[in-house]
């Protein structure tokens, strides 16, 4: 049985799309450690198969890690080269990393990335599902109930598609929408056409497990609701849905099919143009579309 830590310096969503490969590491009979940049364990809370969880803000506070591991795995998307030499810092025995393969989906990457130490494996993502009654007053019967992920992430704005606002309009029903904490700026454009959500981490995928229809950007909100089995509806630009859309047929991605997209490096967060064509001529009633097959 060997100590594995796992190292992840990417996003929520991301995250969600790694926790296979943890898993996966655990059922081959590792003892498994996660190491993250950001504080996203309250999604991972009674994960079994994570020894400990550890949050760093700096990079110096990775030497308390000094040969506490035998091997580390890096994310999708590290440069392999940071994960090798943090490796010879930490003093393990092997490092494994790797860059995102075009046109395979991240939770494949992941795996195949960690591939050498696998002897089992499983494709499904682990999220926390809180009781129901801590969220019961979002929800209301007799209506669909249906979130809208109209973020990105502070650092992504690109990714936000600008009509949301317009085709939350056109749907009837209970409209929850969801805007990260740094995102607060968004609220003022939502107000009046849904309730804003304000809900701790821990809570929201149990939140969006309940929901008749998730529509959002390429961000986490739409990644939380792959790993809970709810039906969703995903717009993408610039990014690939291949490589991060959703992988259920109950996960219906909207794009324009531009010869110029998708245009993103997700491992260097550079992007191909700043015309952003791909979401600024996306018709309101191209999403709609599919939003009333579940509707």
């Amino acid at each position: 049985m060997a100590r594995i830590g796992v190292f992840h310096s990417w996003g929520m969503g991301d995250l969600i799309l790694l926790t296979p490969t943890l898993r996966s590491l655990h059922l081959s009979g590792h003892k498994v450690e996660l190491i993250l940049t950001s504080n996203y364990t309250p999604l991972l809370r009674g994960a079994e198969f994570l020894e400990k969880i550890w949050v760093v803000k700096r990079w110096w506070e990775l030497g308390k890690f000094w040969r506490r591991f035998d091997y580390l795995v890096g994310s999708a998307g590290i440069s392999p080269t940071k994960i090798h030499w943090l490796g010879k810092i930490l003093g393990v025995k092997k490092s494994f990393g790797g860059r995102q393969i075009p046109n395979l989906h991240r939770i494949e990457v992941n795996l195949k990335i960690a591939e050498p130490l696998l002897k089992e494996t499983t494709k499904e993502p682990y999220l926390y599902i809180s009781p129901r009654e801590r969220i019961a007053h979002y929800l209301k019967k007799g209506v669909k109930n249906i979130g809208f992920g109209v973020g990105s992430g502070s650092k992504q704005k690109f990714k936000r598609w600008k009509k949301f606002r317009e085709l939350i309009e056109k749907i009837d029903g209970n409209k929850l929408i969801f805007i990260g904490p740094d995102e607060v700026e968004l609220e003022k454009e939502f107000q009046g056409v849904g309730e804003i959500v304000k809900i701790g981490l821990e809570d929201l995928p149990g939140l969006i497990a309940r929901l008749d229809l998730v529509v959002a950007n390429d961000n986490g909100i739409a990644q939380i609701g792959y790993g809970v089995k709810t039906n969703c509806v995903t717009i993408f630009g610039m990014t690939n849905h291949l490589e991060t859309g959703g992988y259920r047929p109950n996960n219906l991605p909207v794009y324009l099919p531009l010869q110029c997209r998708p245009c993103f490096d997700p491992s260097t967060d550079k992007l191909g143009c700043q015309e952003y064509l791909c979401l600024s001529q996306l018709p309101v009633e191209k999403v709609l579309e599919q939003c009333r097959k579940f509707l």
